[in-house]
């Protein structure tokens, strides 16, 4: 499992107008906790995410990882970033091999997505976008789970079925994940 500490994290954006997005951010998740990260749109919460993951490296501070950095890092982002000339299914195995077929055919099914995994993603709604890349995350086994609005676009029950899922995931598998959102039901 893995745990991390953030210290002083800082990022300020040039343009269009120069402001900081995060200003001395401090934050502790312990290995194998679920937190969420509740706020406004445009407060940084993505940015945030962005940071942990790798995928921004324009700060200041410090990220401590106590255990050592994670070994498999899955993030569900706002937009669903599935290649747009594969089916699901090969959406799936892209991040895992073809060995995982059988465990990515079960999660697409756990998202409501069986019997398609042969459609492009442009043949699907963008909640279902979103449920093929949540399948696609859980689909690694990461030790963390990076979550940006997952549910944003799905109906009130298919959304609450969907916490389900990741709720019984965590306590299966107990990764870190680090939830952010505006909405207070996640």
């Amino acid at each position: 499992m893995i745990g991390l500490a953030l210290q002083g994290i800082r990022r300020r954006f040039a343009a269009p107008v120069p402001r900081d997005v995060l200003d001395g951010v401090d934050l502790s998740i312990g290995a194998g906790e679920f937190v969420a990260l509740v706020g406004p749109s445009g407060r940084g919460k993505t940015t945030l995410l962005r940071i942990i993951g790798g995928l921004d490296s324009g700060y200041q501070g410090r990220i401590d990882w106590p255990d050592g950095p994670p070994r498999r890092r899955a993030a569900v982002f706002q937009d669903p970033r599935l290649v747009p000339w594969l089916g699901l299914l090969d959406n799936l195995l892209l991040v895992a091999g073809r060995a995982a077929e059988p465990e990515a055919r079960a999660l697409l099914a756990a998202v409501e997505l069986e019997g398609r995994e042969d459609a492009y993603p442009g043949q699907l709604s963008g909640g279902m976008q979103r449920r093929a890349a949540l399948a696609r995350a859980l689909l690694v086994e990461p030790d963390l789970l990076l979550l940006d609005e997952p549910l944003v676009s799905l109906d009130h029950a298919l959304a609450g079925r969907m916490r389900a899922l990741l709720a019984e995931y965590w306590r299966r598998h107990r990764p870190t994940v680090l939830l952010v959102t505006h909405d207070l039901r996640e």
